[in-house]
């Protein structure tokens, strides 16, 4: 498939990922239809956790619910960690 405003090939990686595309990714990147993501870890056991992405949008309408939760909580504000 080609891309429709270059007509160059898109890869066949992304069309996998995103099969109704009709942007190669040099195009995606220059014309901005790549939105920026936000993400958090999400520690649903000790061991390991996930990172949970979502839309800009998404975090900045719920950024509250994204804080730092005890001591040892991953989305510590590191800026008041930082030695003089």
């Amino acid at each position: 498939m080609n891309c429709r405003p270059c007509g160059n090939q898109i890869e066949d990686e992304r069309l996998e990922v995103l099969p109704n595309t009709v942007f190669c990714s040099a195009c995606a990147h220059k014309f901005n239809f790549i939105k920026p993501r936000k993400g958090v870890m999400v520690f649903t056991h000790k061991t390991g956790g996930e990172l949970q992405t979502m839309s800009a949008d998404y975090y900045a309408k719920n950024k509250q619910y994204f804080v730092a939760n005890g001591a040892r909580s991953v989305m510590k504000n590191f800026s008041k960690n930082i030695c003089a």
